[in-house]
């Protein structure tokens, strides 16, 4: 049997840390420290800003719409992985991905209208990737 336990602690505290070595000492666990997640995503000529959901080039802000910044997001968050539409619309969507193609097609052509070629590859018959 596998167990998972999640503690969220958002300063160093001493008890935590004991509960930990407690449970450290008494099963077969592994520990692991999560940081929290990056404010930004840099690429050469190209920042994401995460948490302000705005996009810069070469320093100059980007206006997305909502669709168009989590798309890239979505796929800077995973550099060279091909992902399709479906994924894709899924993931930003949050729909069931039935009809997705037109949406996915149109959001990936307005953000490379945007930003320029160089970022976002079609893989023919799969889907896209970031290439940044």
């Amino acid at each position: 049997m596998i167990n998972i336990l999640v503690i969220e602690s958002r300063e160093e505290d001493g008890i935590l840390q004991e509960v930990v070595d407690f449970l450290s000492s008494r099963t077969q666990c592994q520990v692991t420290h999560l940081t929290s997640s990056p404010q930004a995503l840099k690429f050469p000529g190209l920042e994401i800003r995460i948490n302000e959901q705005t996009v810069y080039q070469n320093g100059i802000p980007v206006p997305l719409t909502h669709h168009e910044f989590f798309t890239l997001l979505y796929l800077a968050q995973y550099p060279s992985w091909v992902l399709s539409q479906s994924m894709i619309y899924e993931a930003v969507w949050k729909a069931d991905s039935e009809h997705c193609g037109a949406a996915v097609t149109n959001v990936i052509s307005q953000i490379r209208r945007k930003i320029g070629d160089g970022y976002i590859e079609t893989v023919v018959g799969s889907g896209y990737k970031f290439v940044g």
